[in-house]
């Protein structure tokens, strides 16, 4: 069925990140808008941060929360070579975990439901009193993870190793100017930055009149939040909070869609 033939799909990420994902939606006539509204500046050039790293062996846990602290955290291990064999690694879901095996971290644990509150779920099993625990990420993450473990009786660090900042508009010129014309039928944000960026870049004032009877993807809750707190309606949740959940649901949708037609 090409349920999808014509459809046009922006999503807040590059090409090369996507990779394969969404290639069986192509394949069914989907056409895609790369569009990386936002971009990770590495923060790691501080003394203070380096040595942090350097002495990251004496945590019991470390907890990754997204591909983009792995790859940066990763560059870091590359460079300070601590010795993590004793260290236990967590990944908030399966994306983050892939970036993990990439980069030859072995996977402890790994929650059901991709999200803070599914790592919470997951640690509350798990006596971690008086345990160390470190957090990288970049400088706007949640504390939630961070306040959680600390009320379960671990003591948290979490380290602030890129900064996520909008991508320069100058980047885009030919798709804006094509978005000003042609809308697509769908949006994928990714994260709650990757949405900020999105209006910042198309200087929307308007955005809820620009999202209207436009179909809105959000990758997990915590950018469904986000997106709904400024009044837009959030259509597809994929139950797997990764692209290939994205790619999943965006099928399904449209299958039932089209079936429903």
């Amino acid at each position: 069925m090409n349920y999808l033939k014509n459809k046009k799909i922006l999503i807040t990420k590059s090409a090369e990140d996507c990779g394969a994902v969404f290639n069986n939606l192509i394949s069914m006539g989907a056409q895609f808008i790369y569009f990386p509204t936002i971009k990770i500046v590495p923060t790691y050039n501080s003394l203070d941060l380096s040595g942090l790293v350097s002495n990251s062996d004496h945590f019991d846990y470390i907890v990754f929360t997204s591909s983009n602290s792995v790859e940066v955290f990763s560059k870091l291990v590359n460079e300070y070579k601590p010795d993590l064999t004793r260290t236990k690694v967590a990944a908030v879901g399966e994306t983050t975990a892939e970036a993990c095996r990439l980069h030859g971290i072995y996977i402890h644990i790994i929650p059901e439901e991709f999200s803070a509150r599914g790592l919470l779920k997951r640690f509350s099993e798990i006596d971690i009193t008086d345990k160390r625990i470190l957090i990288p990420g970049s400088s706007i993450s949640s504390d939630e993870l961070k306040n959680g473990l600390s009320a379960f009786g671990a003591t948290v660090v979490k380290l602030n190793i890129y900064d996520t900042v909008i991508n320069d508009p100058e980047n885009f010129i030919n798709e804006i100017d094509s978005l000003n014309s042609i809308k697509p039928d769908l949006f994928v944000f990714t994260s709650p930055s990757s949405f900020n960026g999105f209006i910042k870049i198309l200087n929307l004032d308007d955005y809820k009149n620009y999202f209207q009877d436009r179909i809105i993807c959000a990758i997990g809750t915590t950018t469904e939040e986000a997106i709904r707190n400024n009044g837009i309606t959030v259509n597809i949740v994929p139950g797997s909070y990764s692209l290939r959940g994205i790619a999943e649901s965006i099928a399904t949708f449209y299958s039932k869609t089209f079936n429903v037609a």
